[in-house]
């Protein structure tokens, strides 16, 4: 039994398979040009999900290093200004050892009020300064922001933490610290007033010490934020860079793979292309 087979239908079969040689190449060579295997995730049947996976923790990711930032810069500007207070509660506490001088007259007493009200009012506009983008240093509430998966942290120094209880960013003269502080000035002014103190030397003393204690004490705890967040950028970096491989493997283009699929596919196309010219010149087609 013999199989007839038209001209037509030996052209036709020639035609597709250049075309489908040349559709395999130009998609290879495109490949190799960009370097990528899928414009997509979703040009993969296995990466359709490990993709969304991959887009989800790329943004958990720059979302965790923007929390990161923002924490680096909210507790180094309060440290700093916690440093410039503390370094303001020891001139006081000299102040308070050179008033205890005992050869110190009322006007001695009237000099160091003075210098006791100014460092006070100093202290006073610290408590209260703002950042750059206007914002308390020292709020009276402050959040928890998280910077790595099931890490949160303050997101600054809280008034109270820093100043002690019943003082707020608005009243600030409510605060334990001020209070110590301007117990000190009464204390002076009634000195030089020659006048009974209404406070004894130890109770001021004590008063500027344990202010001194919870002022330190917090810049402690900022500062263990501000290592726990240095620590959660290295990791969060060495997170980035296995996220960064993922989907490089998933969407970037097997050099070898390709090369070697592209002359596959150049070779095919070449053939095609000789058999369709001997077709073209045999006497089957000369005769059509």
């Amino acid at each position: 039994m013999s199989m007839r087979i038209s001209s037509n239908q030996v052209l036709d079969a020639g035609t597709q398979a250049m075309d489908n040689s040349l559709v395999e190449a130009t998609a290879w060579q495109k490949k190799i040009s960009s370097g990528k295997q899928y414009s997509k995730a979703s040009d993969n049947a296995y990466a359709v999900s490990r993709g969304v996976r991959l887009d989800f923790d790329i943004g958990r990711l720059q979302m965790y290093k923007a929390n990161q930032n923002f924490l680096t810069s909210s507790h180094a500007i309060a440290q700093t200004q916690i440093s410039s207070i503390i370094d303001g509660l020891n001139s006081l506490k000299q102040t308070f050892t050179q008033s205890q001088n005992g050869a110190l007259n009322t006007s001695n007493f009237g000099a160091l009020k003075i210098q006791a009200q100014q460092m006070r009012d100093t202290i006073k506009s610290q408590m209260i300064a703002k950042d750059a983008t206007g914002n308390p240093i020292f709020n009276d509430a402050v959040n928890e922001v998280q910077i790595e998966p099931s890490v949160m942290v303050s997101s600054g120094v809280k008034f109270t933490d820093a100043f002690g209880a019943g003082g707020t960013f608005l009243t600030p003269e409510s605060s334990q610290l001020y209070d110590s502080i301007n117990k000190f000035v009464t204390y002076l002014d009634e000195k030089s007033r020659g006048v009974a103190t209404t406070q004894t030397a130890g109770s001021i003393e004590s008063g500027l010490k344990t202010a001194f204690d919870q002022l330190t004490m917090a810049q402690q705890i900022s500062g263990g934020i501000s290592a726990q967040v240095d620590a959660s950028k290295m990791a969060m970096s060495a997170f980035g860079v296995e996220l960064a491989s993922s989907q490089s493997t998933l969407l970037d283009t097997d050099m070898a793979e390709a090369t070697a699929a592209y002359t596959r596919a150049q070779t095919l196309l070449n053939a095609a292309q000789a058999m369709f010219a001997k077709l073209q010149s045999s006497n089957l087609f000369s005769k059509l």
